[in-house]
């Protein structure tokens, strides 16, 4: 009974200390930086290195929080991107908010995983991805049309005809896939201004991106393989 209450002593002060850690580095944070506006700090895995949020983007500090290191921090031995992943949970969103009128659905197979793409149609990378989603089965893609007019002038107008289109993911994958325009037909109201609204309101800053059914947030094109591994972890 004596060592329980010892070991957990030990672990409540530890806890404490750390804590008080994080508090001296949101304290150096605001001092130092005061024009920034950090989300979040948490401990990292390596000892007196933290975790900060801010911008968008994860960066490690001490501390002090006068130096940063920018880039991925890598479990080498478990092969795992330890930046990647918490970026992946600091920017999860409740996908039941996300007003899916405002997508083309297209179901492959059973359907019952569901992929939340926000792509842009002359973006190479979103091409890319399109050719790995079609060795993806048993899932239901919601595609927001997301022009990023600022590096591809003509998507906006790509994009509305797309959803004006009477089979809308063919004219999708016609496109993307096959370089085949959409057919001209009578305007039609799209929601494609409403996405670039939304777009930013979810600090989507590039395509493609796509949100996984526990909402976690998946930058960048991927292959077939690392999509089905994605997948898997939120069945």
């Amino acid at each position: 009974m004596k060592t329980y209450f010892t070991a957990l002593c030990l672990s409540l002060l530890a806890f404490t200390a750390a804590h008080a850690d994080i508090k001296t580095v949101e304290q150096n944070l605001k001092k130092n930086f005061p024009e920034i506006a950090v989300k979040s700090v948490n401990s990292s895995p390596i000892k007196d290195i933290y975790e900060v949020y801010m911008g968008g983007r994860i960066v490690y500090t001490n501390d002090d929080a006068k130096y940063f290191f920018v880039g991925n921090l890598i479990d080498l031995k478990a092969q795992k991107n330890i930046t990647e992943e918490r970026e992946q949970v600091l920017t999860q969103i409740d996908v039941k908010k996300l007003p899916l009128d405002q997508a083309i659905k297209q179901v492959k197979g059973n359907g019952e995983r569901i992929i939340y793409l926000f792509s842009d149609p002359d973006c190479p990378y979103c091409q890319k991805l399109e050719h790995e989603l079609l060795q993806v089965d048993n899932v239901t893609i919601y595609l927001f049309l997301y022009p990023i007019t600022s590096l591809h002038p003509n998507s906006a107008q790509i994009s509305e005809q797309i959803w004006c289109a009477k089979d809308q993911y063919q004219a999708w994958q016609d496109y993307l896939l096959n370089k085949k325009a959409p057919q001209k037909t009578m305007s039609c109201n799209t929601p494609v201004n409403k996405n670039i609204q939304l777009a930013k309101t979810l600090a989507i800053d590039g395509t493609p991106t796509f949100f996984l059914k526990d909402g976690r947030k998946i930058s960048g094109a991927r292959s077939a393989a690392e999509i089905e591994l994605l997948l898997k972890a939120v069945q």
